[in-house]
């Protein structure tokens, strides 16, 4: 299960909630021991929740999401995207296209990647069917 805290920004329809999420790098910050770059990195993220505990805007909450359901959207993202460039990639190169037909292959499989991922976030969130949860307030 992985767990964030985050604010919430607006209520939804059908129980959902959006909410501003601020997540910090991967860097562990212990510049001392690593020689980094002694700032400190973060990343805000607006995510869609259903809102069992009532909460309501403005409140700090504690959300939880299946670990499973949460990567699989993340290589659907990240992940397809790039895999559909390299596959329009070598399409060109089979078909002996040329490095720039091959290139501009690889771009078009990429932008529409992107919006299948696109289409894809915009059905669930049609369907209510965020892969999130708020647990409680804070």
């Amino acid at each position: 299960m992985m767990t964030q805290q985050g604010t919430i920004k607006k209520l939804l329809p059908n129980g959902m909630a959006e909410i501003e999420v601020t997540r910090r790098s991967a860097c562990g910050h212990d510049c001392a021991k690593c020689g980094g770059c002694g700032g400190l990195e973060t990343q805000t993220l607006q995510v869609t929740a259903h809102n069992k505990a009532g909460a309501q805007v403005g409140d700090r909450v504690l959300i939880e999401g299946e670990t499973r359901q949460v990567l699989g959207i993340a290589v659907l993202v990240y992940l397809l995207p790039v895999a559909l460039f390299f596959i329009g990639y070598a399409l060109g190169g089979l078909l002996r296209a040329g490095a720039g037909a091959s290139a501009l292959t690889g771009g078009v499989l990429f932008v529409l990647g992107i919006l299948g991922a696109a289409a894809y976030s915009r059905r669930m969130k049609e369907k209510n069917d965020a892969p999130f949860e708020i647990t409680k307030r804070l």
